[in-house]
């Protein structure tokens, strides 16, 4: 390979020793043979480079490059005319420095142009070839790299953490605002009178308004029907001089005034029916005024009946009436008297006479909104067939269906998958070393560190085994573990010298893991009432109460229909209330023992709170895992245990839809080290581990749980549910409905 360079351009030229004449061609000569003929170029992110590889070039590619301002231009040129493989290219890697690479040309004459990411010169490139193809190696911003955490999980001891912390905030900063779905109709006004007529002039004070509104109404053209709230539904009160006078402060006497000067006759007539606090409507050619005229029509109505699908009925029909229709329920009041005493409250040794009467009272109520866009429309609900039934002109019926439309949507739901690791590591090291040494009548004894020594042929202290007696003849020996024990009361031969060591390492590695999937609904209606404070110091402050079979060992229980339990493990009994009797004879001193149960293993509570438009969910987790450390005795009772006991409460959490939330990661560790020595000698470097004993333990515990909510799409699923596959054949053999093989006698 030589390098030629002339002022502001270098070309390289590669070249290659053909192999001896009767020899088989390499490997690298039939790829260079297959690659002939096409040119392609490549990039190769390295650590702190990359690499544009021309692929193809052949035995002798010579290359001139030069530079333009920033960027890196080259000239390709090959011995035989070639070709493009994929025809011209541009390739971009804006992260390492490089934003465009091209190549383009044909025959034997090719260009590569390099354009570098602003603020990143790349600089001219380092050539190399390797008889294939041309390589050119520009700098690139160092790559940064991925920490992997190996922990050896039967030693314990504390995995090392990534040191990346994300930068703080100089100060509180909102969420950025999301979308929202947003439903939009374009309703007319029902409480203005479309009419036509001249301008008007006019200035009243005090003056009645069916005065004021029969005056409008005549100057306009119009007939005009007074129509009053407290007289009969379909009875029109006409404004002659044989007409029922009005009702002391009525609307209809109410005061107004007023002064037009060529006002549009509309606003004059819609003005003063604003004024009088009245309604008014057009029918034909007449006018109709009256305190709640809109309700009332003589005319053809619609009556639709619509069936819901996701909105209870009650709910829809108080949403309508909120806006103004009148929705009609019936209601039955059922009224329970007591008369007499009863037999707990009754003086003793007298009769006892109580009687409860029950009567029910069915009322229909009315009820709605005086102001609205749906006034003058009537509705009433069936919950049996969950429909709402509205009646009423065709243009408030279509209105009202409009809003049911936009009412009766599906509740979102999410699958939350909870993945929970319970680690438990233990190591004991132990080591013991036990000698014994006799040397005429003296006697030195070292029992794992403890030293024992006796001079002379009695044993002196005021031990009873000891006392001042003298050595006996032959005594068999037990200690340690079960082996011979060099104890000073034990009798060894003269001049001689015993040594037992003994060394135990002893590692435990439990593993609790846990990966249940629950799917909800944000949906808070009550499903049952009752309940609400578990067994474990939980409770559920929306309804504080007694224990129950739904909520036992969560707080987070199934009294709703967003919330949800998984239970994984057995019951066992975590207390006794005793009750004594203070009867006679047969009854008298009998023990009840009232067991309260709670779960050892997996309990996991969970309750949707919202799911936003924006992919965001709002819930609330309560797991814990615990087991039995411990049973004692109640006399008369039987056996409890006592549990340990890790369990996370946390508060609503908001958390996008498929990512994973560390809710917590507790790692605690216990070391515990016991030393038994020589007084001195225990000391003494490598001599002093004969006259010692030692003990380790270390124990290191870890629980972290992770979640991860992912909203379900309700168009598109598993075969098994929400990501479920059975993992052996007989299990999915089984959900297919595959018969099963016959057993074996």
């Amino acid at each position: 390979m030589a390098l030629q360079q002339g002022t502001g351009l270098s070309a390289l030229a590669a070249t290659v020793v053909p192999p001896p004449s009767g020899s088989s061609p390499s490997r690298a000569d039939r790829d260079v043979s297959q690659a002939s003929g096409s040119l392609q170029i490549k990039l190769r992110r390295l650590p702190d480079s990359v690499e544009v590889v021309i692929e193809g070039t052949g035995p002798a590619p010579v290359l001139q490059q030069t530079t333009q301002g920033a960027t890196w231009m080259g000239r390709l040129q090959t011995a035989t005319p070639m070709a493009l493989r994929a025809g011209p290219q541009r390739l971009s890697l804006p992260e390492a420095g490089l934003q465009s690479v091209t190549f383009e040309g044909s025959g034997t004459l090719f260009e590569l142009k390099v354009s570098p990411t602003p603020g990143f010169p790349v600089g001219r490139p380092v050539v190399s070839g390797d008889g294939r193809s041309l390589i050119l190696t520009f700098n690139a911003p160092a790559l940064s790299t991925l920490q992997t955490l190996t922990p050896n999980a039967t030693t314990p001891g504390r995995v090392p953490q990534p040191g990346f912390i994300p930068p703080l905030q100089p100060r509180a900063v909102a969420p950025p605002l999301g979308d929202m779905a947003v439903g939009t109709m374009t309703i007319s006004n029902p409480s203005s009178v479309n009419v036509s007529g001249p301008p008007v002039t006019m200035t009243l004070r005090n003056a009645p308004a069916k005065d004021v509104l029969m005056a409008l109404s005549q100057l306009g053209g119009y007939g005009f029907v007074y129509v009053d709230d407290a007289n009969d539904l379909g009875r029109r009160e006409s404004l002659s001089p044989s007409a029922e006078p009005p009702k002391p402060g009525s609307p209809a006497t109410r005061p107004i005034s007023i002064s037009f000067r060529r006002e549009a006759y509309g606003r004059a007539l819609n003005s003063a029916l604003l004024a009088a606090g009245l309604q008014g409507k057009k029918d034909g050619n007449t006018i109709f005024a009256g305190p709640n005229v809109l309700a009332k029509n003589f005319g053809a109505q619609l009556s639709k009946v619509y069936r819901l699908n996701q909105v209870p009925p009650n709910s829809a029909a108080d949403y309508l009436a909120n806006l103004g229709a009148q929705v009609s329920k019936t209601n039955t009041i059922t009224t329970a008297v007591s008369e007499g005493v009863a037999s707990t409250s009754a003086p003793a040794g007298s009769p006892t006479s109580a009687t409860t009467t029950s009567s029910s009272t069915t009322l229909v109520e009315t009820f709605g909104a005086s102001e609205g866009p749906l006034i003058g429309l009537r509705a009433t609900t069936d919950t049996r067939l969950s429909t709402i039934t509205l009646v009423g002109s065709p243009s408030l019926v279509a209105i009202a269906e409009q809003y049911l439309k936009q009412l009766d949507l599906r509740q979102r739901q999410v699958a939350l998958s909870v993945k929970i690791l319970d680690v438990n590591l233990e190591n004991d090291f132990q080591v013991a070393n036990s000698f014994a040494f006799r040397w005429g009548n003296n006697f030195i004894v070292n029992d794992n560190g403890s030293l024992a020594a006796n001079f002379g042929s009695l044993l002196g202290g005021s031990s009873p085994n000891l006392g001042t007696q003298q050595l006996p003849a032959v005594v068999p020996f037990q200690g340690f573990n079960g082996t011979p024990n060099p104890g000073v009361a034990n009798n060894y031969p003269k001049d001689s010298f015993f040594d037992f060591v003994q060394a135990q390492i002893l590692s435990r590695n439990t593993k609790l893991l846990a990966s249940p999937t629950i799917i909800m609904q944000e949906n808070p209606s009550v499903l049952r009432e009752g309940g609400g404070q578990s067994s474990s110091g939980g409770g559920d402050t929306e309804n504080p109460g007694g224990l129950d079979e739904y909520t036992i060992d969560s707080p987070i229980g199934r009294r709703r229909a967003n919330e949800a339990v998984v239970r994984v493990g057995t019951n066992v009994i975590t207390q006794f209330d005793v009750n004594s009797s203070g009867g006679s004879g047969a009854t008298a001193n009998i023990i009840t023992c009232e067991p309260t149960l709670s779960t050892a293993g997996l309990v996991l509570g969970a309750r949707v709170e919202k799911i936003d438009d924006n992919g965001f969910v709002t819930f609330t987790l309560s797991p814990s895992v615990s087991a039995v450390t411990d049973r004692q005795s109640v006399p008369g009772c039987g056996f409890i245990d006592t549990l340990s006991v890790r369990r996370l409460d946390s508060g609503a959490l908001r958390v996008r839809d498929g990512q994973t939330l560390i809710l917590t990661g507790v790692i605690s560790d216990f070391d515990r080290s016991v030393v038994t020595k020589w007084p001195i000698l225990g000391d003494i470097p490598l001599i002093g581990q004969f006259f010692r004993g030692t003990s380790n333990s270390r124990e290191k515990r870890e629980l972290v749980i992770m979640v991860t909510p992912r909203i379900i799409n309700d168009t598109e699923g598993g075969t098994y549910g929400y990501g479920y596959q059975p993992s052996t054949p007989d299990s999915r053999a089984f959900l297919r409905g595959a018969p099963q093989p016959p057993l074996n006698p």
